[in-house]
Parts: structure tokens; C-alpha cells; sequence
């Protein structure tokens, strides 16, 4: 077969670009014929494939990557391959290797509304869509699991055109001599003395993998112990404004830029700790690599790679929300502890798991599959297609189960008017309770609120719910940030007027569960507990307290944040370790860069007026207070006294307000009979 392999860069320092090289010998060795269109090649010449430098000269990187493609369509005239993949997002691919986080779902957000004005943004939207959008049929290779959910919430790509790729770990990166006289002599040519701690940060997008982050965490180190580390830093980036950084913090003796290296493995061996405290990771193969070279590794969990530093046990993964000041407390903590020759047997002990190598031999074995089925399709003479991807609107996603199980050519409006057993009922939408392929679900349908209701919202400077997409995006904004919540099993939308706009949210059932409203009135009102249910009761308040502050941290609130919103598995009741709680109603949810305190407010105080006849001591409010803010109860009392006075006096107002309403509603219910 011939291919066209595409990518804007590359340097020999680029984990995209290894990932490249090493699909490129499994060609080889598979006798396929490989030419390879790039902008830039900093490197020997290849041997396993032609090389087409394309001219691309302009004054900014969007700008370059637009004028890329530009020539690459010309460049790709004429030629008949079997397929042209991409390393990078750009229109015209028959597959995508996905090495890259969503830039509309990780990077966008940190900006302004207006940033989606300028040139960059359209940019770099267009491309994305391109590949990820539903009319497009590019087919992608995915190294991450995580970033294939972000893409779907954003763009509902089909299931169906992704395929999971395993770990991209190179061999070759795998250390086989004796570590011990490697350690040393890396140790001797670097001018580092034995005794030093030395803490490596690897990755040539230094802002991206959060090197400002190391700095301030060496920065934060004790006196004594910060003498004795060293920071290398590994890569190519500009250096200047981190140079700037080390500086300020007086730490520029500490911190060494070896720039681009190929002796990485040998690197690896001198170190005593990798730092990644990475804003955007898609993966992160330094951290495999670290692992199974025996290097104890501390990473942020939204490097893709993260997990498999708990599965070796070789290390410590900060959650999200990121907090400098944890980096500090944890970097200390693993520089003075004894478990790092445990961590270090735990990963040379992972490294021995063969499925971490196969990366290129399965993305090959995938290529070949998807450009035999487009052949055969094009000698049929019909245009392949994706498992019934061409039945589906453009604003819809199905899970593959839901749509198999479902009528064929099921439209939106269909899955609209879907009936079941009614749960609730209101002016422009609908809740039914319906079995699909013989399992519950949820069906929010909405059916447009009207002008009326919108106006009336604004009215009360509220922002009306126009359907189903904050329920979309608040179920896989809390999975992430590892919240439990419902499961999304299909979500569509359709027409541009906010007033009669039509769309539905498709969930699975929560069986087993209870609501926390009756939990609590049946087993803690007019109860004195004690034992084992008095744990479980501070075990239940501490997890509300984890989800306020996990999703307060994140940049989102709920808005109806109740008892009656939350479930507890009724597995877990009793178990004062772990009780799985759900966070549910996610139709007024708001995810912005970060929450406004007016919105925390509200949050909490919704949560405290609807426990204030749960039977809550003084004691229970602190707790939650504490865990919450994640604080002592002195500093909190100290500087956040404002902040819980305007708590309690909203859940309190609140509390009254629905006091009257229910004794109006008692009073005009009573009937007089007649004498």
C-alpha cells in the first residue's frame, strides 16, 4: 500500500514525531510505501520514506499551519493513495493520529468570549471540526481514552471512527545495561555531585507541561533540602521567560536547561524523581518511560498517561483541581520518603507488561484494516460508510448500543416522542422513565420554552435552560474532575432559535439508590446515633463536602445543589469508607474558568436549607466547612466569616420562604363544609 503521512514539525525531539518514526518501520517492514509532507524537518535524512518539505513562511503559527495545508492539497493532486493520515488536525484526512487534547474543550475555555473572534480560534476551531466534526469521515487513532470522551462532548464524533490505541512506550527507551555505572557517569559529565537530589522535568512545551509549576514547587522547598536538589530541565522551548521565573524565586543556580537530549533513557537513570505538573497532557509517554525506568514519578492527573503511575504504584498523581500549594507539600513529602526504592521496584516490575509496546504495530494493523475496507468500497463502487453514521442528523450522538437497539433511522424527533412511564412534566419539556434494548433510561425531552419564558427569566436577571446541553456538558465535565454522576447514553439538538429549540438527553437508570433527602429524614431525624452510624453520617458529610469543592474548584456550579439531588448507593450504606453518592438534575449546571463566590453561595446555602431539619449538629456544619475549604476551622472563622454569614443568611431566607408557601398552601386547601 502507499500512504501519505502529514505533520506540521519535526524534530527529533518531538514525542509525536518518535511516535511517526515508529509507525513508519512497521511500514517498512511491511514493504508499504510511505511519503511523508512536512513543513519543517529538523533532522538526518530518512530512510523509510521520501520526504516533501513544503514551503510555509509567515509571521504566526496558525498562519504557517494554514499555509501548510494550503500546499499540501496541491502536493496530494495527482497522487493515488491509499490513505493520507495526519499527525496533526487539518482538513482532508482519511485518518488522524490523535496525539493532540481537544484545543475547544481544554485550551478555548481559558479565554474570553472575544477570543473566539480572532483568527487564531477560527483557525484552530476549523481544523479540529474538520476531523472531529459529524460530517466529517476522518477516521482517528486515539491514545487516550480521556480525551476521546472530550472530543465527543464537544463535537458527538460517532464511536464508531475511534480506535483505542495501547501505550505509545518505545523499547528502545528501556534502559538494558546496569543502571548503577550509568547513574554515575551521567551524574559525572552533568557536574552533579552523588548526594544531590535531582529532579528531572522532561517535554519540549514547557508551558504546557507546566514547568512554571516545577520552579515554584523547588522554589517552596525547605532551605536545607532546596540546596541539595537541582532541577534539569529537558527540551526545546524557549527558555527565557522560565530562566526569568528561577530567578525571581532566587532558584536560577538550581534550575539547569540541558535543551534537546538523546540520551533521555541515561537521564532517566540520574534522576531521583520526574516532575510533570502538566496544565494539558493527551498522554504524557515521559511518565511511562520515567516508570519503567525505575524513576518514582509526580504527575497532574490530566496527563492521559496518569493512571498507569497508580496501577504501577510508582509514584503520586495530584487531582484536580491543581493547587500549588499541594505540589509543594507532595514533592517534599516523596523527596523525604522511604517508599522511593518501593516505587522504584514497582515500576521496573511494570515495565515487564509487553502491551506497552505495542503501539505501532496495532495503529498499523488498524491503517490496514480502515484502507482495505475503502478499497473494497471503491471497487463496489459505493462510498464507504461508518455503521450507520449516515442515518444519524448532524447534532446528534447515540451510543452505539442505544442506536442498535433503537428503530433504524431513528431521528431526533423520534427519540423526542419516545414514551414511557412520565416522571415529571413541565411547560416546553418532559421526563419519562423507558426501556431501550431491555435496560431503564432517562429521557429529558425539551420542546422549546417559548419567548415568554425567556424574557421572564431575564426578568430575574436568571439565564433560562434552552434544553439538554448543560446537562451534556455537566455530565462530562463532573466524570472528569471525578465527580459520580448520571451516565450519558444519547444527546441531540436542533434549530437555531432559542425559543423553540428541540433537544434531549438520554441517561441510563441509577438503580439501587436512594435519594439523600429520604435517607437522611429516615435514619438521622429525632435519632441520637452512635457507633458505626455516626461514622457513616461524618463519612457522608465529608463526600458533599468533596463534591462542592470539586466542582466549585473546577470553574462550575449547580445551581438546585439539594438533598433531593443527590443519590446514595444503597451498596454503600453503611460503608463509612467510600459512600458512592450521585449528583444528579444537571439542567441548570454552569461551567465557566472559574465559579464567581455569588454562585458558591448559593450552592452551599442550597445544600444547608435543604439539611436544616436533617438533624445536623454544630459539630456536622463544621465539619463540612472544613473539608470544604479544604482549611482549619480557625482561618476559616478568621478571613471567610463574610462568606458563611451571606451562606447562612440565604439558606435561611430561603428556608422561611418555603415555610410560608407551604402554610399558604396548607391554608387554601382547607374546605369549610356547609352547616
Amino acid at each position: 500500500m502507499k500512504f501519505a503521512f502529514c505533520l506540521y514539525k519535526h524534530f527529533p525531539y518531538s514525542g509525536l514525531s518518535r511516535d511517526m518514526l515508529r509507525i513508519l518501520q512497521v511500514c517498512k517492514q511491511r514493504r508499504h510505501q510511505v511519503d511523508i509532507f512536512t513543513g519543517e524537518w529538523q533532522d538526518k535524512p530518512c530512510e523509510n520514506a521520501s520526504v516533501h518539505v513544503l514551503p510555509v513562511r509567515a509571521l504566526t503559527n496558525h498562519s504557517r499551519c494554514a499555509l501548510f495545508h494550503r500546499h499540501l492539497r496541491h502536493a496530494l493532486l495527482g497522487q493515488k493513495f491509499d490513505a493520507v493520515i495526519g499527525f496533526n488536525k487539518m482538513p482532508g484526512l482519511d485518518i488522524y493520529y490523535g496525539a493532540d487534547y481537544c484545543y475547544i474543550g481544554r485550551a478555548a475555555p481559558q479565554y474570553g468570549h472575544l477570543y473566539r473572534l480572532t483568527p487564531r480560534f477560527q483557525y484552530r476551531h476549523h481544523f479540529e471540526k474538520s476531523v472531529f466534526g459529524l460530517q466529517s469521515k476522518t477516521r482517528i487513532l486515539s491514545i487516550s481514552e480521556r480525551e476521546k470522551s472530550v472530543y465527543q462532548q464537544f463535537y458527538l464524533t460517532p464511536e464508531e471512527r475511534f480506535h483505542l490505541l495501547p501505550p505509545t512506550l518505545d523499547p528502545n527507551r528501556k534502559l538494558l545495561k546496569d543502571p548503577v555505572p550509568i547513574r554515575k557517569e551521567t551524574r559525572q559529565q552533568l557536574q552533579l555531585d552523588a548526594k544531590l537530589q535531582v529532579l528531572l522535568f522532561i517535554g519540549s512545551g514547557f508551558k504546557t507541561k507546566g514547568l512554571d509549576r516545577a520552579i515554584l514547587a523547588l522554589a517552596g522547598l525547605p532551605d536545607k533540602l532546596r540546596n541539595n536538589t537541582r532541577l534539569l530541565v529537558i527540551g526545546e522551548d524557549n527558555e527565557v521567560p522560565f530562566r526569568k521565573l528561577a530567578r525571581r524565586y532566587r532558584v536560577d543556580r538550581k534550575v539547569i536547561f540541558l535543551g534537546g537530549r538523546s540520551d533521555v533513557e541515561c537521564l532517566l537513570t540520574a534522576g531521583d524523581l520526574l516532575i510533570h505538573p502538566a496544565y494539558h497532557e493527551n498522554t504524557g509517554t515521559v511518565l511511562l518511560e520515567a516508570i519503567t525506568a525505575g524513576l518514582p514519578v509526580l504527575a497532574t492527573d490530566v496527563c492521559g498517561y496518569a493512571p498507569h503511575i497508580e496501577r504501577a504504584n510508582a509514584g503520586s498523581v495530584l487531582h484536580s483541581p491543581f493547587e500549588q500549594s499541594i505540589l509543594n507539600q507532595r514533592l517534599l513529602q516523596m523527596l523525604e520518603s522511604p517508599q522511593r526504592e518501593y516505587w522504584q521496584h514497582n515500576g521496573l516490575r511494570y515495565a515487564q507488561n509487553g502491551d506497552l509496546y505495542q503501539m505501532p504495530e496495532a495503529a498499523m494493523d488498524q491503517i490496514e484494516h480502515w484502507s482495505t475496507e475503502r478499497q473494497q468500497a471503491d471497487a463496489a463502487n459505493v462510498h464507504c460508510q461508518i455503521d450507520n453514521h449516515e442515518n444519524l442528523p448532524i447534532n446528534m450522538y447515540l451510543r452505539p448500543d442505544i442506536r442498535h437497539a433503537l428503530p433504524e433511522k431513528s431521528s431526533l424527533s423520534t427519540i423526542l416522542h419516545i414514551n414511557g412511564e412520565s416522571v415529571r412534566k413541565a411547560p416546553g419539556r418532559r421526563t419519562v422513565k423507558t426501556a431501550i434494548g431491555g435496560k431503564q433510561y432517562f429521557l429529558k425531552a425539551h420542546f422549546g420554552v417559548g419567548w415568554a419564558e425567556i424574557f421572564k427569566n431575564l426578568s430575574y436577571l436568571r439565564l433560562p435552560v434552552l434544553g439538554a446541553r448543560n446537562e451534556w456538558h455537566g455530565i462530562h465535565h463532573l466524570k472528569r474532575i471525578g465527580v459520580d454522576t448520571l451516565t450519558a447514553a444519547g444527546y441531540g439538538i436542533t434549530g437555531l432559535n432559542p425559543a423553540r429549540r428541540q433537544s434531549f438527553m438520554l441517561t441510563e437508570d441509577l438503580t439501587d439508590t436512594i435519594s439523600l433527602e429520604d435517607f437522611c429524614r429516615q435514619n438521622w431525624v429525632g435519632k441520637q446515633l452512635r457507633g458505626q452510624d455516626l461514622v457513616f453520617k461524618r463519612s457522608l458529610i465529608n463526600r458533599l463536602a468533596d463534591i462542592a469543592h470539586a466542582i466549585h474548584s473546577n470553574g462550575a456550579n449547580h445551581r438546585d445543589f439539594y438533598l433531593c439531588h443527590f443519590l446514595l448507593s444503597c451498596a454503600d450504606m453503611g460503608n463509612s469508607n467510600t459512600p458512592r453518592v450521585f449528583l444528579i438534575d444537571l439542567h441548570r449546571m454552569q461551567i465557566r474558568r472559574s465559579t464567581p463566590k455569588r454562585w458558591s453561595i448559593k450552592d452551599i446555602a442550597g445544600l444547608y436549607y435543604s439539611s436544616m431539619d436533617m438533624g445536623l449538629s454544630q459539630r456536622d456544619l463544621f465539619r463540612f466547612m472544613r473539608r470544604y475549604r479544604r482549611n482549619s476551622l480557625r482561618q476559616i472563622i478568621g478571613t471567610e466569616r463574610l462568606f458563611w454569614a451571606r451562606v447562612r443568611r440565604r439558606a435561611v431566607n430561603l428556608y422561611h420562604t418555603e415555610q410560608r408557601k407551604s402554610a399558604q398552601l396548607a391554608t387554601s386547601s382547607v374546605t369549610v363544609n356547609p352547616a
